[in-house]
This record gives structure tokens, C-alpha cells and sequence, in this order.
């Protein structure tokens, strides 16, 4: 009897703990290094910067609404000529904290906002989801950031589905 109730205690533990950590999304971009994203970022302004390569890694908690984190690293700098990197290596560094979404009612209705709240600062950071696969960084007046010739605004997926 002991070693039933052991072996069902076991199984539920094994099966809800499954539920607690499903696949984070990631998304990446490389975008320029204007003055919005050095602000969001607190990139110093005599800081030589023309790029910035961010990785955002989005958790969501089932059991706890409302208790979903982020991971944002990225790397600023100047860009090696002929390359995809960094002069010295650029500057690179972590913030994270939690994050929220809800329906748009601004410039792109119909669309889900993404906000993330970094646990370092008060500037939150703020998307719209374009599609499944697809975030665009959205200036302090929830307007598209416009890139330039060489890189974008906009945040590819690598992974699954939110």
C-alpha cells in the first residue's frame, strides 16, 4: 500500500513538473544603435556604437500567470568591416526581469504589445508581435522603429510557438 501511494506521489511530482518549464522563445535581431535603443538599453552616449545583436529569451510560467521572465542580451559597438561581428568584440551585457502582453489600442491595432520590465530599470522595453515568428521594437509613443540600410527593427523567432 506504502509503496503504491509512493509510486503515484512520484508519478504526479514527474508529470506536473513537466508543466512548469515549457520551451522559452527566442528571438534575435541586429538592429542600428539610435538614440531609443541606447536609451532603452543605457548605452553611453560616447560610447562608439553603430550596431546592436540582441538575444531575447521569453519564459512562460502556466501555474503562475503574470510570473513570466525574460532574458535580453546583447552586444554594441562598432561594426568589423567584411564581417557579421564587433570591432575588439563590442560591448556586451544582460538585463532581465518580466514580462507582459496584451491587445494594442495605438498606432497598429489588432496587434499584441510586448512589454518587458527590466528588474534594473524603469525604461521598459515595448514590441508588437507582426506574426507567430515576428517581433518590431516600438519607440516610447508605441510608433515602428524605422531602420536604416543596413538593419532593421524587427526580431526573428528561433524556436517554437508562444
Amino acid at each position: 500500500m506504502k509503496k503504491s501511494i509512493w509510486l503515484l506521489l512520484l508519478t504526479a511530482w514527474g508529470t506536473t513538473g513537466s508543466m512548469v518549464s515549457p520551451e522559452p522563445r527566442v528571438f534575435v535581431a541586429a538592429t542600428p544603435c539610435d538614440a531609443v535603443p541606447r536609451h532603452l538599453l543605457a548605452i553611453p552616449r560616447e560610447v562608439d556604437c553603430e550596431m546592436i545583436k540582441w538575444r531575447l529569451t521569453l519564459r512562460r510560467d502556466p501555474r503562475n500567470l503574470g510570473r513570466d521572465d525574460f532574458k535580453l542580451q546583447y552586444t554594441y559597438g562598432m561594426t568589423k568591416p567584411g564581417t557579421q561581428g564587433f570591432m575588439n568584440d563590442g560591448f556586451s551585457k544582460e538585463i532581465s526581469g518580466r514580462w507582459s502582453f496584451a491587445g494594442n489600442t495605438g498606432p497598429t491595432p489588432g496587434k499584441q504589445i510586448f512589454t518587458l520590465y527590466p528588474a534594473s530599470s524603469g525604461t521598459a522595453i515595448t514590441f508588437v508581435q507582426l506574426n507567430d515568428r515576428l517581433l518590431h521594437l516600438l519607440d516610447q509613443q508605441g510608433n515602428l522603429m524605422i531602420g536604416n540600410a543596413g538593419f532593421s527593427y524587427t526580431f526573428n523567432s528561433q524556436g517554437s510557438n508562444l
